[in-house]
């Protein structure tokens, strides 16, 4: 009777255990074919991709379908991916094959004569209005969130200033994307310019007469930093291969001159929609 009473508490135990795990498990868990885990809330599930988001955010993120191993949802069900078999295409043609590339972003090198302006600040703003200039031009690739790009930097000790000393192959194959955007803004501080004018009234003692009174003189002035731009931007794919290279010089040399440079160059990307 013991006997009995002792392996019923065993079975309760292990059931117990096994419902105290299951119910720890808040996340779905992604597990990707190079061995990297990824928690969050599984969204929608597509043909060729699918979509998610981390815990406590709202923001959407894709992940190629061929790229994952499989699904453990926060329920226990498992859903396994099965190997898409690829082949590379043997063409000439630099252009890139809309089939669902990914594409990275990389926070673009600064190189300018003012120290001031040489901060990691600078260079994400560049790199975000990169990205939103090639998601303008809708061509297919798939574009990695920025932050996601920076995010897999720093956790490979990768730091802003530090991306010059990487190659285009090694870069791709740490972010596991199929190709890089690179680039660098140069920036020359050609000097100040001061514009401005000097106004001067009377307070007179009669009406008209400037002879009498007192002459009251103000300046309006300001200064202007004036600036030589220039973006160049260059795409690789995953094994060091140059794909496109160009720049663009703004005509009116401002900070945020790139914007407009950037807009022309993504319009010339031999990207195929």
């Amino acid at each position: 009777m013991n006997l009995i009473k002792f392996l019923l508490l065993v079975q309760l135990f292990l059931w117990g255990g096994k419902n105290v795990l299951s119910a720890q498990q808040k996340d779905d868990i992604i597990y990707l074919r190079d061995g990297q885990q990824k928690k969050g809330k599984i969204v929608t599930i597509a043909d060729d991709l699918i979509k998610f988001s981390y815990p406590g955010e709202s923001v959407l993120y894709e992940l190629k379908k061929d790229k994952i191993n499989k699904i453990v949802f926060a329920n226990g069900r498992e859903e396994v991916f099965e190997q898409i078999a690829t082949s590379e295409s043997t063409t000439s043609n630099t252009s890139l094959s809309p089939s669902g590339n990914t594409l990275a972003v990389i926070p673009f090198e600064i190189a300018s004569n003012d120290q001031s302006i040489m901060t990691d600040a600078m260079r994400k703003k560049i790199q975000e209005s990169c990205v939103e200039a090639i998601q303008g031009q809708k061509l297919a690739v798939q574009l990695q969130d920025p932050r996601t790009t920076n995010a897999i930097l720093a956790k490979n000790g990768i730091n802003f200033s530090d991306i010059e000393h990487h190659t285009p192959d090694d870069l791709a194959k740490i972010l596991n994307v199929d190709y890089v955007v690179m680039g660098v803004y140069d920036i020359e501080n050609k000097g100040a310019s001061t514009y401005g004018s000097s106004v001067s009234t009377y307070d007179a003692k009669q009406k008209g007469d400037k002879e009498k009174g007192t002459a009251v003189t103000s300046n309006n002035s300001y200064t202007v930093i004036n600036y030589d731009t220039k973006v160049h931007l260059t795409i690789y794919d995953n094994t060091g291969r140059q794909l496109f290279s160009d720049s663009r010089s703004p005509f009116f040399g401002s900070l945020d001159s790139y914007k407009g440079a950037l807009k022309t160059l993504a319009k010339r990307m031999p990207l195929k929609k």
